[in-house]
């Protein structure tokens, strides 16, 4: 169980990346480029660290580290109604649980596994045509789903859209994205071809600055089209009354995350009945 000292500096996080979702335009939800087969899981694995700066502190600076895996499947297409018309949709699922590795094992702590099953019109999954949409999509629209948070019941999700950042990830994309050019990438899965995207996004108030960095490897040679993505967020503080160059850093979070399964005969997580 993650202990009651950590919990707090992850609710931290989580507000962070909270303001920044509130504060950026155009953004891209990031996880899913391409539509593959149904039955097609892709997990990813990696580190988020927290260090915490304390100079006044006779102990030093707080450093913190959780294992995180995020699991996208493609369930099934159909064809549903959505604003009226039949359009094609796919099932998508989502699993993502952060914690700490206790005796080998993943220990999330209460609401540290969240899954999402959703129905998506496939044209939402534009890929990076996405960045020549005359109406960008920062989110996933949602014909119908279901949720389940931590160790609560499954639920029917009521929102018209899955907005993937910050719930399922802290990789923020959009248009002041910069394209880095081709690239040979090896993650765990093998070694692909990708296209790197770069992005910084920043938001200051007079007590506060942060800032997200962003960098994505994206191939179309792996399901769902994400081969790998890296974030740092720094956050600044001062008063209100000090000037803007007397910021001073606060805390550094560092996330790295790969592809390290592919499967073909994965299956919901949820019993629903949709998928009964």
């Amino acid at each position: 169980m993650i202990s009651a000292r950590i919990r707090p500096v992850w609710c931290t996080i989580i507000l962070t990346v909270l303001t920044l979702a509130q504060q950026s335009n155009s953004q891209a939800q990031g996880l899913v480029w391409s539509i593959p087969e149904p039955g097609t899981s892709v997990k990813y694995a990696g580190t988020y660290s927290q260090v915490t700066f304390r100079p006044q502190s006779s102990k030093g600076d707080l450093s913190l580290e959780w294992r995180s895996t995020l699991e996208t499947r493609c369930l099934e297409r159909v064809t549903a109604n959505y604003h009226g018309e039949d359009v094609p949709c796919v099932w998508l699922e989502f699993e993502a649980v952060t914690g700490q590795l206790v005796d080998g094992s993943l220990e999330s702590g209460p609401g540290g596994q969240r899954i999402y099953k959703v129905l998506v019109p496939e044209s939402a999954i534009n890929g990076l045509e996405f960045f020549r949409s005359e109406v960008p999509n920062a989110y996933l629209p949602v014909v119908e789903g279901y949720e389940k948070i931590g160790d609560g019941k499954v639920e029917r999700f009521k929102l018209p859209v899955l907005q993937v950042f910050p719930l399922l990830t802290q990789l923020l994309i959009n248009d002041r994205l910069k394209d880095e050019g081709q690239e040979n990438v090896t993650v765990t899965t093998g070694e692909y071809p990708a296209q790197k995207v770069t992005c910084q996004t920043g938001l200051e108030d007079p007590s506060t600055r942060t800032t997200n960095q962003s960098q994505i490897w994206i191939s179309d040679q792996i399901p769902f089209g994400l081969v790998k993505w890296q974030i740092r967020i720094d956050r600044e503080v001062k008063t209100p009354a000090d000037t803007r160059d007397q910021f001073q850093k606060s805390s550094e979070i560092s996330i790295d995350m790969q592809a390290v399964e592919i499967t073909s005969n994965a299956t919901s997580k949820l019993s629903t009945p949709a998928a009964e």
